[in-house]
């Protein structure tokens, strides 16, 4: 019995004491960590060439599409509405002179015979005043010149005879103020529209002040855009070229606007100018090809002006802070200082500093200086989303950067 719980208190004790020498050897041999010779590797950076050439001042905005025409269209008579176009509803485009509505004709054919009747009666009476006034001449002339001359125009009653031609004018007044009345009582479209909106319907009473509809005119939309002051003078020259982009059109899709005007009020936050353009048949309903801009739109401006001379054209991201760039030579950074001339698009285009040719770091970093070291890969076109580089690019920059993460690069039998 004493052997048996000798063993059972042993046995967890020679356990214990070999995990303890076992983890002391471990922490005598601890592999070490040593720090190899080899530099960090040079930072991979993107380049891209500089251009020398003519190129075009391209201003892009955005702006509100609007119609140059709008209207409230209001009967300018009043009545029960007794017939209405129900094929035309809001989005429709009318022609000029298409009819809408019809106000019930009744009463103003009625007063319209009314005052036909009335001049029919004042012309009679004219007639018989003629007749009345050749009696009077014939009793004037017998009389000879024992009539005072104050009374002559009494005798022959050229008072009478105004008066009942003044009555004929006012009934013929009349006469076409009731045609006029029963010409309004068919509403039609001012213009070429589109419809916006209809507030009437069969059998409202209505008049002037009440809005039957809502229309914009369909054959020019206007676009107000602000650009920035110091592009005026290049805008405004011979040759400049307005593109109009819908917000739902694909890429690369535009139709040519014309410019209208400059607004001269200056934005005064900051130092915008509103320049307002205009399209053309912006429905489509003539150039059935083209596609349609829409009312309300938030259109894309672009106003291209030809170029005064040749200058350096470089990418936007090749552009520093402080207006610097960076030029690689030999594998090597060096520091230039430009001066730019203006923007346009995704481009700076320079007015010194550059002639052209040269190869220009377009990624960004955080310290440069002069004589650094890089390694150097060309930049993707302007305009490519990130990600498009084809893999064996892709593989290259994820080498590069478990280099530069202290990693050992990938044996020649590890790749693809």
């Amino acid at each position: 019995m004493l052997e048996r719980l000798n063993w059972n208190f042993a046995l967890p004790v020679g356990l214990l004491v070999g995990a303890v020498l076992i983890a002391s050897w471990f922490l005598r041999e601890k592999p070490t960590m040593q720090r190899g010779d080899e530099p960090p590797p040079a930072p991979l950076v993107e380049v891209i060439t500089a251009e020398l050439g003519e190129f075009p001042v391209t201003v892009e905005a955005l702006g509100r599409v609007r119609p140059r025409e709008t209207v409230d269209l209001e009967p300018q008579v009043q009545g029960r509405v007794e017939w209405l176009d129900y094929d035309l509803d809001q989005g429709a485009t009318v022609p000029a002179g298409r009819l809408l509505a019809r106000i019930e004709r009744e009463p103003y054919e009625l007063a319209l015979r009314t005052a036909r009747s009335t001049l029919a009666e004042r012309r009679a009476e004219l007639q018989q005043e003629r007749g009345q006034q050749l009696v009077a001449k014939e009793e004037y002339e017998l009389l000879g010149s024992s009539v005072p001359e104050a009374d002559r125009a009494l005798v022959l009653r050229e008072p009478q005879l105004a008066a009942a031609q003044a009555r004929v004018e006012a009934a013929e007044a009349a006469v076409r103020l009731a045609e006029r009345d029963l010409r309004l009582t068919e509403v039609r479209s001012p213009f070429n529209a589109l419809l916006v909106s209809r507030s009437v319907d069969i059998g409202d009473r209505v008049g002037p002040g009440t809005v039957l509809y809502q229309l914009a005119g369909a054959d020019l939309f206007q676009v107000e855009v602000e650009i920035p002051a110091v592009q005026l003078s290049r805008l405004q020259r011979e040759g400049a070229e307005v593109r109009i982009r819908g917000s739902q059109w694909p890429p690369g899709t535009y139709r040519r606007g014309q410019f209208v005007r400059l607004i001269p009020v200056l934005e005064e936050q900051g130092r915008l100018a509103r320049v307002l353009v205009e399209l053309q048949d912006p429905l489509s309903q003539e150039l059935v090809s083209e596609p349609k801009l829409l009312l309300n739109d938030l259109a894309q401006v672009n106003i291209v002006s030809p170029a005064e001379r040749a200058r350096v054209r470089i990418p936007l991201t090749a552009l520093q802070d402080g207006g610097q760039v960076w030029e690689v030579r030999d594998d090597r950074i060096t520091v230039r200082q430009v001066e730019l001339a203006y923007l346009s698009g995704d481009y700076a285009v320079l007015e010194s500093g550059l002639e052209g040719g040269e190869r220009l770091v377009t990624t960004r970093l955080t310290a440069v200086t002069d004589g650094m070291l890089v390694r150097v890969r060309e930049a993707p076109a302007v305009g490519t989303k990130p990600g498009q580089r084809d893999p064996e690019e892709s593989r290259e920059g994820e080498a590069a950067s478990e280099l530069e993460e202290g990693g050992s690069p990938p044996e020649a039998g590890e790749r693809g």
